[in-house]
């Protein structure tokens, strides 16, 4: 399997690559393939990809970057795949949609990443019938996970999957060891966070850090960009993974600082800080 279930070994840090989207996607000033080495100054060894990085497809450039991550010493965990939808009601369309997820599968292949992660769409508050939609597509994409020997991953990521109940649906009723989760710590709305975590935790092979404050008590406040709150408590997320035995990477997405190395290393910083209390208590 791409992604086993990671007990029994220290944490590692890493970089959710979304934490350097304004350099590669809004001022233009970075590309994909410069940033394993920049990422690299950060002191870590894992990064995480995003789809939208991916200036092509092509053989020629996937091979260009899976040399640049070797050459950085990068362990690439998955590739967060933005952009389709898998939860349409129109069956061609969702097909379409299904089939374009799985050429991310060998792309991940062909740079040596783990997974990839794939978001559920539809609305946080989703009927029965969107939901059991949802599911057949994860199902039809964990066979193709499994033909791969690269993981599919679900996030916490707005839609059907910031619910917590739904979550826990999906990862259930799909019930594939080819289908598993990437817990985000400031993504869940509305206080749900602990609910949310927990139904992640039996399945979590690497998670999302999200840091917006060195709060001593592990507060981190957040309100998106669609208004809802997602204040969330890292202090106790992290007691949360620890107490499940979760031993996959750390990887930071959200940090204080404005340049994004130095953001992941004053993230890094913090959680190092908050695990040693936790395991100083």
């Amino acid at each position: 399997m791409g992604i086993s279930d990671a007990t029994g070994a220290a944490n590692v840090f890493g970089i959710a690559g979304w934490l350097y989207q304004e350099p590669i996607l809004r001022s233009g000033t970075m590309t994909l393939l410069e940033l394993p080495a920049t990422a690299r100054g950060a002191d870590v060894s894992v990064l995480e990809l995003c789809s939208t990085f991916f200036a092509s497809q092509s053989a020629p450039y996937l091979n260009d970057l899976r040399i640049a991550l070797a050459d950085a010493g990068m362990r690439v965990p998955s590739i967060a795949v933005d952009g389709p939808n898998i939860s349409l009601p129109d069956a061609a369309a969702r097909k379409t949609h299904i089939e374009t997820v799985k050429q991310w599968f060998h792309v991940a292949r062909a740079i040596g990443a783990e997974a990839i992660r794939v978001n559920s769409g539809g609305a946080l508050e989703a009927s029965g019938e969107d939901l059991a939609r949802i599911v057949e597509s994860y199902r039809e994409l964990a066979v193709a996970a499994e033909g791969t020997g690269i993981s599919l991953l679900i996030e916490n990521h707005g839609g059907a999957s910031a619910n917590p109940a739904n979550l826990r649906r999906f990862l259930e009723d799909v019930g594939s060891p080819w289908f598993r989760s990437c817990p985000d710590t400031g993504n869940f709305p509305d206080g749900t966070w602990r609910e949310g975590v927990a139904a992640m935790l039996p399945y979590a092979v690497s998670t999302h850090i999200k840091v917006y404050a060195y709060a001593d008590d592990g507060v981190q406040p957040y309100v998106g960009h669609d208004g809802l709150d997602r204040t969330s408590n890292l202090r106790e997320i992290l007691r949360m993974l620890r107490d499940s035995g979760y031993a996959g990477p750390f990887c930071i997405e959200a940090g204080v600082e404005a340049d994004p190395t130095e953001a992941a290393r004053g993230a890094i910083a913090y959680v190092k800080r908050l695990l040693a209390e936790l395991d100083a208590a």
